[in-house]
């Protein structure tokens, strides 16, 4: 589908019942999972809901960050700001252009997700095997997407299995 001729990539991680956050933060610790994200939107563009950015407590760094709210004075130093799906998606293409991936990353939160998922063209997701009795959901995923790409792995601290899964469109 492609926005404008871009890839939209959505990343995130949840667990067995599309749980990707509580209380405005991670359910969980996996850093296989943190330097994956990394790997992935590293020299991007990634676009977010303003409380994804707050629970982050800073922008990403080696990235253009793109922070959707509705507060029309909401500011944040090192990220630019747009107050709709659409504007954010609009505004970023030029960034896209000019950086290392050819690709649009949205990076959350579920809000951004379910109003994203109809123009998305590839899911990277981080399936978690846990069941946190979390507060934001990713949307359920559509059958126009396929699983092309699966690796499983367990954490070496916390021992929580999880898997690495590549859905295209």
């Amino acid at each position: 589908m492609a926005w404008q001729g871009i890839e939209v990539v959505h990343v995130v991680a949840m667990d067995k019942n599309n749980c990707i956050g509580k209380g405005n933060a991670l359910p969980w610790h996996i850093s296989a999972d943190l330097k994956h994200f990394k790997a992935i939107t590293q020299g991007g563009v990634v676009i977010m809901g303003r409380k994804t950015l707050e629970s982050m407590g800073r922008p990403l760094p080696n990235r253009v960050n793109w922070v959707i709210t509705r507060d029309p004075s909401w500011q944040f130093e090192g990220v630019k700001v747009a107050h709709s799906i659409e504007d954010a998606l609009n505004e970023a293409l030029t960034d896209v252009q000019h950086s290392e991936k050819a690709s649009l990353f949205i990076i959350g939160g579920g809000e951004i997700f379910t109003q994203t998922l109809n123009i998305a063209d590839r899911l990277e997701l981080t399936h978690v095997d846990l069941d946190v009795q979390g507060d934001a959901h990713y949307p359920k995923i559509s059958e126009d997407f396929q699983k092309v790409n699966s690796e499983h792995h367990q954490d070496e601290k916390s021992l929580v299995k999880f898997e690495f899964a590549t859905y295209q469109k």
